[in-house]
C-alpha cells in the first residue's frame, strides 16, 4: 500500500510542476486574417504637447507585393520603467499594452502616428506594428527608448 501511495504522490507532484510551469502570456484573442507586407524601420520620436508623434520609413518584407492602401492603422506597444528599474540595452521587453490608432499614418514612404501621453517622468520604450485589412498585423518595428526627465526628454533606438 505504501508504494501506491508513494508512487500516487509522484504523480501529482509532476503533474503540479507541469500545470505551474506555463509562463500565462496570452495572444490575441483572435487570429490574423491576412498577411501584412510593410514594417517600420527607424522609429524616432518626439514629444508634444501631451503627445509622443512617432516617425519612421516603412518597407516592404522582400519578395511581396503589397498595397500601401491595404494599410489601416497601426498599432502601438508602450511600457514606461522608472530610471532605478529599467532593463539592460538588449532585454526582452514585456508591453503589457497597446493601443490600436486607425486611420491613414503613412504617407508616401513615411510613417507618421501621433500618440496622446501623459508626460511622465521615467524611460519609456515604444514598438509598432502597422495593421492591414481584415486583421492582418505586420512584423514589429525598432525599438525606440525615451528618457523623460521633467526638463526635457531624450530620444534613441
Amino acid at each position: 500500500m505504501s508504494r501506491k501511495l508513494g508512487a500516487f504522490y509522484i504523480l501529482l507532484g509532476v503533474a503540479l510542476i507541469l500545470s505551474l510551469s506555463d509562463c500565462g502570456k496570452k495572444g490575441p484573442p483572435f487570429l490574423p486574417r491576412g498577411d501584412m507586407s510593410f514594417f517600420v524601420t527607424q522609429l524616432k520620436g518626439e514629444w508634444e504637447d501631451g503627445a509622443v508623434v512617432l516617425t519612421g520609413r516603412v518597407q516592404v518584407l522582400r519578395g511581396r507585393k503589397a498595397e500601401i492602401s491595404d494599410v489601416i492603422g497601426c498599432r502601438v506597444f508602450h511600457v514606461r520603467y522608472a530610471f532605478d528599474h529599467a532593463p539592460c540595452e538588449s532585454c526582452p521587453i514585456d508591453y503589457p499594452d497597446h493601443r490600436d490608432i486607425k486611420g491613414e499614418v503613412i504617407v508616401g514612404e513615411k510613417f507618421y502616428c501621433v500618440v496622446p501621453m501623459k508626460n511622465q517622468v521615467g524611460v519609456h520604450y515604444f514598438e509598432v506594428r502597422l495593421i492591414g485589412r481584415k486583421g492582418a498585423i505586420g512584423p514589429l518595428s525598432d525599438r525606440l527608448k525615451v528618457e523623460y526627465l521633467e526638463s526635457h526628454a531624450s530620444f534613441s533606438l
